[in-house]
């Protein structure tokens, strides 16, 4: 990861900071803007590589198998299939970090997610990180016939089974919606003991599991507005931000997890839009500084084009003055 740098003295001096961010994106996908450009397969390999040129960190897809109409009318958004989408991905770069942001856990059989996830890993040579959700929207729940209700029960349960059967050979399970004698996964991840797992939302439960097991955390931001839709409290500042990662850190500390270890993704709620490349810089060390590690980067929808200069540009005036 790269040390944040600030201008903190009135000379314009840079200040050296020991906090660390690294930066990733969720691609967007508009099927119906510029001909297709935008989920053109050889255009979104040149996205992924002008970002990973561009001093870029991560790219991210998001889960959605089985969406209602009303919800993609009313500010959803069209998805690809995440674990095929980051494995085309992991053939096009080289040092990518390749996420999901986020996989919605009880609309799977756990060991097709985990199969789905190994693949990732393996394929990308040990680049994955998936971020874990338990998911928000009735109708696709009903759609892929798994109990809305019950989805915080078959999160749990999931979890256990992945993390078992990637880390035990001839892994036997008995629980309340999953069970298995003698099962076996081959290949295994190439990240030992297994892909990084990071947890996405703003709840209590959330931020419990995170300290309990997970390495990382990926709030949800946004307004009211989103924070209903999604289910999840609403995180208004970055002060409260900054309240919410040391609470969870005490946590890990109590349950003997080292508090620094973790990783946390997450944007300013104070960013301007339109931000110079000094303000951006300070806004990424205030981050740092409440303990953010990995951060946004933000760029035009309007046209494609254009969404790879604002890349470019992140590359001339950001990635330069973070140290590497």
């Amino acid at each position: 990861m790269a040390p944040v740098l600030r201008d903190d003295e009135p000379s314009g001096g840079r200040v050296e900071r020991t906090s660390y961010v690294r930066f990733m994106f969720e691609y967007p996908l508009h099927s119906e803007l510029e001909g297709g450009a935008w989920i053109d397969p050889v255009n979104i390999a040149e996205f992924a590589r002008v970002a990973e040129a561009s001093g870029i960190d991560g790219i991210a897809l998001t889960d959605h198998p089985a969406p209602s109409k009303k919800w993609l009318d009313h500010g959803g958004h069209e998805t690809l299939d995440p674990f095929v989408g980051l494995g085309y991905l992991a053939a096009a770069t080289t040092s990518l970090k390749l996420l999901t942001s986020l996989c919605v856990v009880p609309y799977r059989n756990p060991f097709i997610t985990a199969k789905a996830m190994t693949a990732v890993d393996v394929l990308s040579g040990g680049r994955s990180i998936f971020v874990l959700g338990t998911g928000y929207l009735r109708s696709e729940f009903a759609a892929l016939g798994v109990d809305f209700d019950e989805r915080n029960e078959l999160f749990d349960e999931a979890v256990e089974v992945i993390r078992g059967v990637w880390t035990t050979d001839d892994f036997a399970y008995e629980g309340r919606h999953f069970q298995a004698y003698g099962v076996v996964m081959r290949p295994r991840p190439v990240q030992d003991p297994h892909p990084p797992l990071w947890l996405g939302g703003n709840a209590a439960i959330v931020r419990r599991r995170v300290a309990q097991w997970g390495t990382g955390w990926q709030p949800l931001l946004g307004d009211p507005t989103l924070a209903r839709t999604t289910r999840t409290p609403l995180i208004e500042n970055d002060e409260q931000l900054g309240e919410r990662i040391a609470e969870i850190k005490g946590w890990m500390a109590e349950a003997g997890r080292d508090p620094d270890s973790l990783e946390v993704c997450a944007s300013s709620l104070s960013r301007s839009p339109n931000a110079g490349a000094e303000e951006r810089i300070d806004q990424l060390g205030r981050l740092a500084e409440i303990g953010v590690t990995w951060t946004g980067v933000p760029f035009s929808h309007a046209s494609f084009g254009g969404a790879l200069d604002d890349l470019r540009r992140h590359g001339e005036e950001i990635a330069p003055k973070v140290a590497h």
